[in-house]
């Protein structure tokens, strides 16, 4: 009724070790809105990145600077959690950063700039919110397969274009 992935995250999440795992069709129906802020918040990136490359790293404006670090410790908090088969831990991590960080706060930054910075700032903020789609991607793929696989078609890549399974985990 609501998707395969938004099961997987309803499964996931808050299912903390010995505890009775608590599903309502209303956390489903929750992670379901979620699968559709990544669609709409990937379209908003993809078209306004569209002829950026990744391998082709801008200098940074201090702010996106930031929110480059800000990811890299996410990867670092997820990588861990992961390890340590904290799947749940790492699924509500990687939720809030996406919703509450990318999505609210450094989309809705990005279109000001989008729409009248200069150039180089421009670039900037398009590299920027292209490479935080790309590794959240791969952050959420585990939990997201089939939303995630099919939004990495659309990422632009240099290399032979691989399928998301088979990409190497983000590194920091």
């Amino acid at each position: 009724k609501y998707g395969a992935d938004a099961l997987r995250m309803g499964l996931i999440v808050g299912n903390t070790p010995g505890t009775d795992i608590a599903l309502s069709e209303d956390k489903i129906k929750g992670y379901k809105h979620f699968a559709n802020k990544i669609w709409n918040a990937a379209r908003f990136v993809l078209i306004n990145a569209e002829n950026i490359k990744l391998s082709e790293k801008p200098d940074l404006d201090p702010n996106d600077q930031g929110s480059i670090q800000e990811l890299n410790e996410l990867v670092a908090n997820v990588t861990k959690d992961m390890e340590d088969f904290k799947f749940y831990l790492a699924a509500e991590k990687i939720y809030h950063y996406f919703w509450h960080t990318f999505a609210d706060k450094i989309i809705e930054e990005a279109k000001e700039k989008l729409k009248n910075g200069g150039e180089a700032e421009k670039l900037s903020k398009q590299w920027t919110i292209l490479e935080i789609l790309a590794t959240s991607m791969q952050l959420l793929h585990p939990f997201m397969p089939f939303v995630t696989e099919k939004i990495w078609e659309h990422i632009p890549k240099d290399k032979e274009k691989k399928l998301l399974i088979i990409e190497q985990w983000p590194q920091v």
